[in-house]
């Protein structure tokens, strides 16, 4: 979950290797640290912040003129966050970075041991180093490197370098590496964030492959060892798409692009007379005509999007809909129908959690469709087919346009699929084309309500987010926005659970958001809970297209069909976890302890 960049060409490694680190600060990271190579190698590591490591590096007697690096910020899984576990992990003659879990470090580290090799700091990575370092005395760097690389067992994206060669060697292995071209130069990082200001065009390296990077030159080796080839994509980011755009932070910049991101995500695919053209889909007619069943797994955010749409799928579509847990997904016997599809969530196209269960749906023989926001990540290269969305890149920790943009996908699928079944959804199909303006004219009417709202109760420390129907799993983002940013507890439940347990937590104290569409089936219900909370001396933030006078306060936003609430009705939800987290001063981008992609377990 840390972040990777490297550089070998003729220019000064050191402002890319910090710019790179400040493009990947989204990410989430406590430590971190640069490696330069001249004649020997230079480390400058810290915890903390990117600031605190530029002034390190500033306080240093570091030779800047090195045109081969490696950096890296760390998120701790080994150690804690200290300035000795932090990376890059140096010996005498190496200097490694790394992104995932060593599962077998420590029968490694005894091993080492064995040799005369002992860790100096608590982490798996070390052992990296410790082994390259080991295969030296030897082997050339670039064989002690694969000899290193064939003994790791768990996840990893790994970039080192060594004073007994001129270049950069790297290895992936289920955690994303991306090698960046340019002129006589190469870049590897992370993720394309980190590269987009010096380069669009990507290599995306592939489970096994260990690849020697010079310059320009690139060679790059399978897990036969066989010299590969790996096609070239191109990016169509701009740097300024990943900047703030004159936004205090970029989650309410990309809240505030989410009409742009379900746009661009929906307007090649339906046309005006409601007709769906998903290419991506092209030749699994037959399998999705058949459906009998859906599986949809996904983690956090991607989760509730799935929860959100289920009633929609299934009422499009009139198949069974199942919504998982990746992370409990995988460690359960799931029981198929016979025509089973299995549909992948996740922004990134790198949670672990999500991926590993796509594969075990593969090797099951299950058809499978990933819905990502990033090209050529791997969820969207192992399943069967990808949808992606459209968003851009989405750059605060908290996710946002993610949510709506996967739904937008998710009800494409489900009126597709409904289309094929003998089902007549354009009508629905033309309603989706009007959410860009809704999500729009919803950010204007409720951005100042939910920021005067949020200034006058971001000092309670619960909250109760309440729904029903498709609002129940909206309360749940929303509880989920604001433990996120905000560090206040929240919960969310369905309304009518409130009575089993949860209204026992109701007093002056616990503020109660309800998400209440007044023509959802069971309205007078929900105000009907409304009126429990009341009673107890609750307060009520009501998140409706009709204000009701039981509210304390109403977060009013336009009338939208029940069907497509999600798409208007989350952002009110986001704008208030936002503003909460402003007035408590919090960093609300990079808020502590998260990261944006998880990739390990």
């Amino acid at each position: 979950m840390c972040g990777i960049v490297g550089y070998s060409g003729s220019k000064k490694a050191l402002p890319i290797l910090l710019e790179g680190l400040k493009s990947l600060e989204y990410r989430g990271y406590d430590s971190a640290g640069i490696s330069l190579k001249t004649d020997k190698i230079y480390t400058v590591k810290t915890k903390g912040k990117i600031v605190d490591l530029i002034t390190l590096i500033t306080e240093s007697r570091l030779d800047t003129k090195a045109s081969i690096g490696i950096g890296h910020t760390r998120w701790a899984t080994h150690g804690h966050p200290t300035s000795t576990n932090a990376h890059p992990h140096t010996t005498k003659n190496v200097a490694i970075v790394h992104n995932g879990i060593i599962e077998n470090y420590r029968d490694l580290e005894a091993y080492l041991k064995e040799k005369g090799f002992s860790r100096a700091t608590d982490t798996d990575s070390e052992i990296v180093a410790l082994l390259i370092e080991y295969f030296l005395e030897k082997y050339d760097f670039f064989e002690a490197f694969s000899k290193t690389i064939a003994k790791l067992e768990g996840s990893f994206a790994i970039a080192a370098i060594s004073t007994k060669a001129d270049y950069i060697a790297v290895a992936k292995h289920e955690s994303p590496l991306v090698i960046g071209i340019g002129n006589n130069e190469t870049f590897i990082a992370s993720d394309v964030a980190a590269l987009i200001e010096y380069t669009n065009n990507f290599i995306f390296l592939e489970d096994g492959d260990i690849a020697r990077i010079e310059k320009g030159n690139i060679e790059i080796f399978d897990k036969d060892k066989n010299l590969a080839r790996r096609k070239i994509t191109t990016i169509n980011w701009s740097k300024q798409k990943a900047q703030k755009g004159g936004f205090k932070h970029f989650m309410l910049k990309e809240i505030n692009e989410e009409d742009e991101a379900v746009r661009n995500t929906i307007q090649s695919r339906i046309m005006p007379d409601g007709r769906l053209i998903l290419e991506e889909l092209d030749g699994m007619e037959e399998i999705l005509k058949n459906t009998d069943r859906i599986t949809i797994v996904a983690c956090g955010t991607s989760y509730y999007a799935g929860l959100t749409a289920k009633p929609v799928l299934e009422k499009f579509t009139g198949v069974k809909v199942d919504v998982e847990i990746g992370s409990e997904f995988r460690y359960y016997n799931y029981i198929y129908s016979k025509n089973n599809l299995f549909v992948a969530i996740s922004q990134s196209g790198e949670t672990a959690d999500t991926k590993e269960p796509l594969k075990m749906a593969k090797n099951n023989g299950i058809p499978t469709i990933s819905i990502v926001n990033v090209k050529e990540s791997a969820i969207a290269r192992i399943a069967d087919r990808c949808i992606y969305t459209l968003a851009g890149p989405e750059i605060s920790v908290a996710s946002t346009k993610a949510f709506v943009s996967q739904l937008a996908v998710l009800y494409m699928l489900a009126l597709y699929m409904g289309h094929l079944k003998g089902k007549d959804n354009s009508k629905e199909a033309r309603y989706l084309l009007k959410m860009p303006h809704l999500i729009k004219e919803t950010f204007n009417m409720a951005d100042k309500t939910a920021n005067s709202i949020a200034k006058a109760y971001c000092k309670y420390k619960n909250y109760l987010y309440l729904g029903r129907g498709i609002c129940y799993p909206l309360a749940l983002e929303g509880a989920l926005k604001l433990k996120e940013i905000s560090y206040i507890h929240a919960e969310g439940y369905p309304a009518g659970e409130m009575k089993h347990g949860p209204i026992a937590l109701i007093d002056e104290q616990t503020p109660s958001v309800v998400v209440a569409h007044p023509h959802e089936p069971y309205y007078s219900k929900t105000l009907s809970n409304c009126e429990e909370i009341k009673s107890r001396g609750g307060k009520i933030i009501l998140v409706s297209s009709k204000p009701h006078p039981i509210a304390d306060e109403t977060i009013q936003i336009p009338d939208v069909n029940y069907d497509f609430a999600g798409f208007v009705y989350v952002i009110p939800l986001q704008l208030f976890a936002y503003y909460s987290a402003l007035y408590l001063g919090h960093d609300i981008d990079q808020p502590r302890n998260l990261a944006k992609s998880v990739t390990v377990e």
